[in-house]
């Protein structure tokens, strides 16, 4: 896991600064050189989208999502178990889907040939993002879910350090 966490760090890491890389240089190109660069938006976008769907996986994996507090701890902690493991089905069906509606969209782009307007990429490459993202957050929910089962989690203190040693 100790990989995992490392390797979407830096793909992270990578598509975030290339991406704004890109930009400032579109923006250099347009303002100072005034010369536009349509290309620039398009691959922005492409690796910001990725940033962004590997950064769901990270924020799994460092609970570092939003969640609504307010209810969950005024409960006990039976239904904090409860809570967990709904949000573990959940989470788990959603990753599947994902997985399934990422992999019919690329698919699909595969078999029609669509590319990108600019710069000619194949728009299937930019969609295997989906499916990629879909894996990830399935890997962190079963860390999640092996966790909550073998007790390396406490739901009370929110307390990770057994795990994280």
């Amino acid at each position: 896991m100790k990989v995992l966490s490392k390797i979407e760090n830096i793909f992270t890491a990578v598509f975030l600064l290339a991406g704004t890389g890109i930009s400032l240089y579109s923006v250099f190109m347009r303002y100072v050189v005034g010369s536009s660069q349509s290309w620039a938006t398009e691959i922005f976008t492409m690796l910001f989208v990725w940033a962004i769907f590997i950064g769901f996986s990270t924020a799994l994996r460092d609970d570092s999502h939003i969640v609504i507090d307010v209810v969950y701890d005024r409960v006990g902690p039976g239904m904090k178990k409860v809570c967990e493991i709904v949000t573990l089905i959940v989470g788990t069906a959603f990753s599947a889907f994902f997985i399934w509606a990422g992999m019919d969209m690329v698919l699909t782009a595969y078999a029609q040939g669509i590319r990108t307007i600019d710069v000619g990429v194949p728009i299937w490459i930019t969609y295997l993002i989906m499916p990629i993202a879909g894996v990830l957050l399935l890997i962190r929910f079963i860390e999640k879910a092996y966790r909550f089962f073998t007790n390396k989690v406490d739901l009370e203190k929110g307390d990770e350090a057994e795990w994280q040693q």
